[in-house]
């Protein structure tokens, strides 16, 4: 590590992040079910790291030809310190799930295998394979395989060893065969019956494993032995430059390439006989530079995140129910309301109805002439999209700007996108190459304009397990900047100017900039000045280092940083004023909120950016200005609650960059999350 300039690699610093998921799954004192869920997010998290992340880094190693050379020693190292992590924290993974099924047992829900079946079991498991499974399993044998490598999807599947010892009792034909486990159709986990007041669960693949005997009905083998594997594959998507292609077109034909990515990693049951790996492994056609991971006889196991509960509820989280807030009857006009005072929701604590409330009306309300909205991700059934075409069909002008490049959401965004247009909607999919990011909506009345800038998607589903912050308000300058948004999205090159908005790509680093320099010149004059921010990821390496240099001058800089972070706090000299918590918890921390003493008269702002190059310089981004004292105060109040939290809170980017739980903490622990949903709790009888 650089002393002079300390910086973790974005890459690195995010296996640090995923450390700190899988170590909650390690801790006694979180419910037990809630332990098998952050192991799930924690392979589920990798899985998608590997097709994005490596997958880039590996491409940068193969045809960075045109590249300098440090970006590509840089590529190598990365991914070298990367491979050395994820062997040991698979070693980590494996170890905590033998525990978590120890823990299981103790509590009579026991996770068994093909061998372990009683008779009435096994009568149980062959009724299961004859009614929902046969037919769903088809076997191809790896020695005549002559498909393309891209044939493997990205999917679970079981390679058979099969041996015929019919002729003297000699092992003879020794053959492979791939079976795809089809978890998509019958799901991860069979739950059996319980007996004697203990439940039984089987994974799908010892289920196929009890029966593969009746798949290869007809056949001499007398010998079966399978082993699980997958291959990960990049899930990066290319376009051509054909200017006379639409973006839908291109990205469905991204699509389909991602569907034919190239396999960067093989996880494999590591009992698998040498013979069988090394064919899956040149069959997939892979290179040395692609990443072997041996484990334990289970793989996907993102999977978990579906574990049955059995009823078991005293095994999780005890329910946070989302708060209604009850400062205005159902009754009353929320766009009536927000004409005169701006409104603060922080999600999940409070329900996302308030705003499918205030959509729903403008949907209705006579004095709604348009909306404007941007959608990044939406929900399967969204009751965002139903509400825009409710509104289309009362007569509003809509206009919807959907991301088609939303990471794993394209296929969904350009089907919803398709159904948009059908109800008359007009969509905007935005500057080719400039993703859009920002989460805004727009409403004109007769009587004024309203705008709602969030911290995440308008996405129902992921606002009851995400903290997420949504300011709704009618101050003329913020709500016409909000419009003007829009038209640059429409219009990339027309010359807006924000005054108010911080936007990227167009000023939002340089006012970033501004707002510190504003710091370190109030801390050399002897007057107040401090940074705080809430934020997802801060990797910049133009951000880190004016980060460095209001430390230095004396800032006092307090960051709650959930996912990667290149800074390293506490270095004489270089970084003794910066201070860095990271909270894992029951709901993922996503809001973005920024607070600057600006020598006494402070500045709030919240928004969709978080302090990446991406975000600053590639994406329709967008920070508002924070006016409201009330929300500020929440504001300050939500970032303090995450900086002081013991509970669940990370030392995050030690020296060695691994993360550190809070040794130092008071005897009374304090969780930020449980503590804020208490707040507003109490809040809400106070009012009644």
């Amino acid at each position: 590590m650089n002393k002079r300039f300390p910086y973790i690699e974005r890459d690195e610093s995010w296996m640090y992040f995923n450390k700190r998921i899988l170590l909650e799954a390690g801790r006694s004192d979180v419910p037990l079910l809630e332990r098998l869920n952050f192991l799930g997010i924690y392979s589920n998290n990798l899985d998608e790291f590997f097709r994005v992340r490596v997958a880039s880094l590996r491409r940068l190693m193969e045809y960075g030809g045109n590249l300098p050379g440090s970006t590509r020693l840089k590529a190598e190292r990365t991914l070298k310190a990367i491979t050395q992590l994820n062997v040991a924290y698979s070693k980590i993974f494996e170890q905590t799930f033998s525990q978590l099924k120890s823990e299981l047992m103790r509590e009579n829900i026991h996770i068994i295998n093909e061998q372990q079946l009683t008779p009435q079991q096994r009568e149980q498991v062959l009724s299961f394979y004859t009614t929902k499974l046969n037919g769903s399993t088809n076997p191809i044998f790896l020695e005549n395989m002559s498909f393309a490598p891209e044939s493997f999807r990205e999917a679970l599947y079981l390679a058979v060893e099969l041996v015929d010892s019919s002729r003297g009792g000699v092992f003879r034909n020794r053959e492979t065969a791939i079976i795809e486990i089809p978890v998509k159709e019958v799901g991860r986990f069979v739950r059996l019956p319980d007996e004697e007041g203990k439940s039984y669960i089987m994974f799908i693949d010892d289920v196929i494993r009890y029966c593969l005997p009746y798949i290869f009905t007809g056949l001499n083998y007398s010998y079966y032995e399978a082993y699980t594997f997958k291959f990960t594959r990049d899930a990066e998507m290319e376009f051509d430059t054909d200017l006379q292609s639409s973006v839908l077109e291109k990205v469905s034909v991204g699509l389909e390439q991602r569907k034919r990515g190239e396999a960067i990693r093989m996880v494999y049951d590591a009992s698998m006989p040498r013979s069988i790996q090394r064919r899956l492994y040149e069959t997939a056609a892979l290179v040395k530079e692609d990443t072997l991971v041996p484990g334990g006889r289970y793989h996907n196991m993102r999977d978990l995140m579906s574990f049955p509960d059995c009823g078991r509820n005293d095994l999780k989280f005890t329910p946070q129910l989302p708060l209604i807030r009850n400062t205005l009857q159902y009754t009353d006009s929320l766009i009536d309301h927000v004409l005169h005072n701006d409104c603060g929701y922080h999600f999940p604590y409070y329900s996302f109805d308030h705003l499918l409330r205030l959509l729903r009306e403008a949907a209705i309300s006579k004095e709604v002439k348009s909306i404007k909205i941007s959608l990044y991700r939406v929900a399967k059934n969204s009751k965002v999209i139903k509400a825009l075409i409710a509104a289309a069909q009362n007569g509003k002008h809509i206009t919807a700007v959907v991301e088609l490049l939303a990471r794993f959401d394209e296929a969904s965004n350009i089907n919803w996108s398709q159904k948009l247009r059908e109800a008359g909607i007009k969509v905007v999919f935005g500057p080719d190459k400039l993703k859009i990011h920002s989460k805004l909506i727009h409403i004109s009345t007769t009587r004024g304009d309203i705008a709602c800038i969030s911290t995440g998607n308008m996405h129902e589903g992921t606002a009851r397990i995400y903290t997420d912050y949504l300011l709704m308000t009618a101050n003329r300058a913020i709500v016409s900047e909000v419009n003007k948004v829009f038209d640059f999205i429409e219009k990339p090159y027309l010359n807006v100017r924000f005054r108010e908005l911080l936007v990227s790509p167009n000023e939002m680093r340089r006012k970033f900039y501004v707002l510190l320099n504003r710091e370190i010149k109030n801390s050399r004059e002897g007057k107040p000045a401090y940074v705080m921010i809430k934020t997802n990821h801060i990797v910049d390496e133009k951000m880190v280092r004016k980060l460095y240099e209001a430390s230095q001058a004396g800032v006092r800089i307090d960051l709650c940083v959930r996912g990667n972070c290149s800074v390293v706090p506490g270095i004489e000299g270089v970084s003794e004023n910066i201070r860095i918590n990271a909270i894992i918890d029951r709901y993922l921390e996503h809001a973005r909120i920024y607070i600057f003493a600006n020598g006494g008269d402070e500045r709030y702002y919240i928004g969709s950016a978080d302090w990446m190059t991406r975000n600053l310089d590639r994406r329709v981004e967008v920070v508002a200005p924070v006016y409201d004292r009330d929300i500020q105060n929440e504001l300050r109040v939500i970032v303090e609650a995450g900086l002081n939290d013991t509970a669940q809170g990370y030392w995050v980017n030690t020296r060695d960059g691994e993360p550190k739980r809070l040794t130092t903490a008071p005897v009374a622990l304090y969780r930020s999350q449980s503590a804020l949903y208490q707040l507003y709790s109490d809040r809400q009888n106070e009012k009644k």
